[in-house]
């Protein structure tokens, strides 16, 4: 890990670590890995389509307890996240329905709404001229989005500033570090304190929230079809209240029940933001770097939509099935996951795996199921470093049969991401109304220059890049660009109007 780590970013994520280790050491599906003292326990790296499928779909191991020391402070104790058994199953099956896809269809008018003002933000990027991370901004357009899909609420964060959104991104910036050997560097005094203040306000704000829409509720017998996250919690208390013959509107939530709502409403949004900001950031970076392939979305937005991107909105609030008829734009998303896969799940060994034969015991291994050394193995896609979206498209000249559980950037199994295809709604809608309208252009020279670093936008033997890319994954409970993602939107029309 050592030598991985002097060829790579410090505070890169892991799974790009174990991708390099992979290929350096010429490693087959599976290897153990003892890195005592700076972890206690036995490791075992998973790179293999199959043993990920015997890890999380057929016994579907227990979650790591290290996932929670690295980001429970964001989601909360009792969330679905951690939790498991009966307890997970039933937060899981409760919540289902607020991300099947014919509800989520119902939200698009709104996503619709809040990528316009996305647009009309990175409008005023493009017209100052000014070098800034993008990711940040993705971040706040999908927050708000999660807002409408959890809690039917404006968050409003991409052009006010909101209580809750503020403390939300104050306590992911206090995550502790997971790739760091030195035990000193997670010893900041100041940080269990900023964790408690900061979940302290944001579980108030929330509670707030639930107590509003709890006493609109016993007021409103006209239930709307549409099902955020947090109406389905105060049905089934409700349900809970009436079992126990208590009348709903005699008394408010009990703490317990609210609490754990609280959690499941923060790991939903910490979940549902997170990981698709980054996408998005990788899409606009890949396209922008390939122009054969930008040109080939555009025109696959200017079939569907015609070419006058001023109307694209108002097309797909009309008719919300326009963002299924999108397969290049997919095959982007698709392959902006395999390259840049946002997460790797975390285990805990228990039983037998068998590999080639042979069974090996892993009771007791930290288990890491790392989905980006399987989707950059040329065995399983072939030029595994190359953006090829075509790959993704049925009939193009590069299409390719996936093999059976190559592909996991949301995971598979029970514990798959249960916003999977909100996300894909969300990112094939922004791109749609953003993509004819601007370019985009990386700029870590300046960023670097005006942080003062040494050889601005050099990767320094790599030390500042993986995989031939200057952006590289860092690990900030999630997987991010790395900075950010620092460039400039450029106007490619005069300003639409919409």
């Amino acid at each position: 890990m050592a030598e991985m780590y002097a060829q790579a970013p410090t505070d890169s994520h892991p799974h790009g670590v174990f991708t390099m280790m992979q290929r350096q050491y010429n490693l087959k599906g599976m290897w153990f890995m003892d890195t005592w003292p700076a972890s206690p326990q036995r490791q075992l790296v998973i790179a293999d389509p199959n043993l990920a499928a015997q890890i999380t779909q057929i016994n579907n191991l227990p979650k790591s307890a290290t996932f929670e020391q690295y980001a429970g402070h964001i989601a909360g104790s009792q969330s679905m996240i951690f939790t498991e058994g009966a307890i997970w199953k039933k937060s899981r099956s409760l919540f289902n329905s607020s991300f099947l896809l014919p509800h989520l269809m119902t939200l698009i008018p709104t996503i619709v709404d809040d990528a316009l003002i996305y647009h009309q933000i990175i409008g005023e990027h493009a017209d100052s001229g000014e070098v800034r991370p993008i990711e940040e901004t993705l971040a706040r357009l999908m927050i708000d989005i999660m807002g409408h899909v959890v809690l039917d609420l404006s968050f409003d964060s991409l052009t006010t500033k909101n209580e809750f959104v503020s403390a939300f991104r104050s306590q992911i910036s206090w995550t502790p570090s997971a790739v760091s050997t030195n035990p000193f560097v997670n010893l900041n005094p100041l940080r269990p304190f900023m964790h408690r203040y900061y979940t302290r306000k944001m579980n108030n704000y929330l509670e707030k929230v639930l107590d509003d829409r709890f006493a609109k509720s016993n007021r409103n017998t006209v239930r709307s079809r549409r099902k955020p996250a947090i109406d389905l919690a105060l049905d089934e208390y409700t349900q809970q209240q009436k079992e126990g013959g208590v009348e709903s509107s005699e008394r408010g939530i009990d703490k317990a029940f609210k609490a754990n709502a609280i959690d499941q409403m923060k790991s939903f949004i910490f979940a549902g933001h997170d990981t698709t900001s980054s996408t998005m950031a990788y899409a606009y970076l890949l396209l922008s770097q390939h122009l054969e392939e930008l040109a080939k979305a555009r025109a696959e937005l200017d079939t569907v939509f015609g070419t006058d991107s001023s109307q694209t909105s108002d097309l797909i609030k009309q008719n919300p099935s326009l963002v299924n008829s999108l397969p290049f734009i997919l095959g982007v998303l698709k392959e902006t996951l395999r390259l840049f896969s946002p997460v790797m799940t975390v285990r805990e060994g228990k039983g037998t795996l068998t590999y080639e034969g042979v069974t090996y015991d892993i009771n007791g291994c930290m288990v890491f199921e790392v989905s980006q050394a399987i989707h950059r193995n040329a065995e399983y896609f072939p030029s595994p470093d190359e953006f090829i979206p075509e790959r993704w498209v049925p009939g193009s000249g590069r299409f390719q049969e996936i093999p059976k559980d190559a592909y996991r950037p949301f995971e598979k199994g029970p514990r798959d991401c249960i916003g999977q295809q909100l996300a894909m709604l969300e990112m094939k809608i922004v791109l749609a109304l953003t993509l004819r309208d601007f370019d985009f252009k990386e700029d870590y020279e300046t960023w670097d220059r005006n942080l003062g670093r040494k050889s601005p936008g050099s990767q320094l033997d790599g030390r500042r890049g993986m995989f031939g890319q200057r952006a590289y994954q860092q690990l900030i409970a999630t997987a991010k660009p790395a900075d950010g993602l620092p460039g400039r939107f450029i106007r490619r029309n005069r300003p639409q109007q919409h």
